[in-house]
This record gives structure tokens, C-alpha cells and sequence, in this order.
């Protein structure tokens, strides 16, 4: 039963039939009860907790990356809430229940600071991956002194790897040392630009699947 705290004009403590009343932070609010699940457990609902589940397993693996590279998106969300809500969407391939991460499609970071046209992964040496660019500064808010950030992605070993500094704009190149155990996989990579302040950051940009040497 609910009850009148202050008269008839007043706030409302209880349940009336599918409405609920309290008060939150001194603010008096009504709402309706949830409607009931007959079946909690339809195909949609697994697909979308397969979606989930793959896309954080992921991203935890990546989370200073994530919280670099999403850092300018919407204040209301965290950066990893931000990059779930795309990628849960985004960067998930195949048929329920045969999903996967599709790593043309993964979002690494979001921001309008300047890419670059060209970039390119070379794994073709043994332990070594090899990461290059075209030096875009002077384009629009492109700057010699952007950060450069880095990640490899090996789907088949589950596995990252990632530099978060390393190299400048100015540089062009980055190499990063992989393990020997990655020989034979199919290696994606990715890079970010990040801004002299780390204040913004580019789109992610994807630089396509290799098989590592």
C-alpha cells in the first residue's frame, strides 16, 4: 500500500498498483513496475550477452588504450562505457552463436584531431612489427609532436599487444617487438594520433591483417 507523505499534493511511498513512488535525493519521483520476462533467455538476449562478453574481454586487455583513445567522447559516459557501446555494436562478425571479433571493424579511439592518408603493418620480420605513416603536419591540427599510439591485435592467440608512446608524428616509423609465438598468426594492427596536451586524439586507423614471419 502506498501512502500520501504530505497530503494529497504530496510525494508518494509505495506501490499503487503497477506504479512505484519514493524519494531519491530529496527529489519525490513516481515510476511503473518493469514489465515481467516470460522468457529471460530468448536467442536475442544470448546474442547480445555473446556480444558483450566478447567485446569486453577485448577491450579490458586494452584499457589504458581505451582510456586514451576515447578520452574526448560523451562526459556522461566513461571511456570504456564509450567504446563498448560502439564496438558491442560495431566490430562483432558472424552468426549467433558463431561470433567473433572482426578486426576491420574494431573502434580503438574516436576524436578529430588529424590522421594520416597512408599507414601501413610489416610483420615480415621475424619478432618485429613495423608500423609507418605519412607525416601529415601542417594539415589541419596535425602537428610534428603528436604521439603516436600503437596496437596489435592476434585473434587466433587472443592476444595484444600495445605502446602508448614511442614515436612522434615527425618519425614516420615505429617497431615493436612480438613473440616468437606469434609466427604463422594473422596480426591486425592499428594507430592513433595523439595530441602534443593529450588532450585529443585521431581516429582510430586500421591497418589491415598480416601473418607474421
Amino acid at each position: 500500500m502506498a501512502k500520501l507523505n504530505s497530503g494529497i499534493l504530496g510525494g508518494i511511498s509505495g506501490t499503487v498498483g503497477n506504479v512505484v513512488g519514493g524519494r531519491w535525493r530529496g527529489i519525490d519521483y513516481i515510476r511503473s513496475k518493469p514489465a515481467s520476462v516470460k522468457n529471460p533467455n530468448t536467442e536475442a538476449q544470448q546474442e547480445q550477452r555473446m556480444r558483450f562478453r566478447l567485446t569486453m574481454s577485448l577491450l579490458k586487455k586494452i584499457r589504458p588504450y581505451v582510456s586514451a583513445g576515447f578520452q574526448n567522447g560523451n562526459r556522461q559516459q566513461t571511456a570504456m562505457n564509450a567504446a563498448m557501446s560502439v564496438n558491442v555494436r560495431e566490430a562483432i562478425g558472424g552468426t549467433f552463436p558463431n561470433l567473433e571479433i572482426d578486426p576491420s571493424k574494431l573502434v580503438v579511439s574516436v576524436g578529430d584531431l588529424a590522421g594520416s592518408a597512408q599507414a601501413e603493418l610489416d610483420v615480415s620480420v621475424a619478432e618485429t612489427a613495423t608500423v609507418t605513416w605519412l607525416n601529415e603536419a601542417g594539415t589541419g591540427n596535425a602537428s610534428d609532436d603528436d604521439a603516436v599510439m600503437a596496437l596489435l591485435y592476434n585473434k587466433e592467440k587472443d592476444d595484444v599487444i600495445y605502446k602508448l608512446h614511442g614515436a612522434s608524428r615527425e618519425d614516420e616509423t615505429l617497431s615493436i617487438t612480438i613473440p616468437s609465438s606469434w609466427s604463422g598468426d594473422t596480426v591486425a594492427g592499428y594507430i592513433t594520433f595523439r595530441s602534443e596536451t593529450d588532450r585529443n586524439v585521431s581516429n582510430g586507423i586500421f591497418l589491415g591483417e598480416e601473418t607474421a614471419a
